[in-house]
């Protein structure tokens, strides 16, 4: 296969001639220039307001947060070291089931 170049600029006079039998001479776009549109489905809007609902939700308890928060600021928060070594053993656990060797 052989690539020529041009020796000139493109002919745009018989291109913008050119059109299909039946249409009409003025084709001008739906919509005005520079005007663009978007369509969001059904599936897209309605994740959008569950994040907007979402956003609103307090995820904490917020009198355990209070409670906690006053006891370390007394001195009086006590860690029950069985309780955390049982949740370190159950986290060692599940992250070697999900990285099995």
């Amino acid at each position: 296969m052989k690539i020529e170049k041009r020796s000139g600029p493109a002919r745009a006079g018989k291109v913008a001639k050119t059109r299909a039998k039946g249409a009409p001479a003025d084709v001008r776009p739906a919509s005005p220039a520079g005007a663009d549109r978007v369509e969001i489905g059904a599936a897209s809007t309605t994740l959008r307001m569950a994040e907007e609902a979402l956003e609103t939700v307090d995820i904490a308890d917020a009198a355990k947060v209070a409670t906690v928060k006053s006891a370390l600021e007394a001195g009086t928060f006590q860690v029950d070291a069985e309780v955390v070594a049982d949740k370190l053993i159950d986290s060692a656990k599940e992250a070697v089931k999900k990285h099995p060797r």
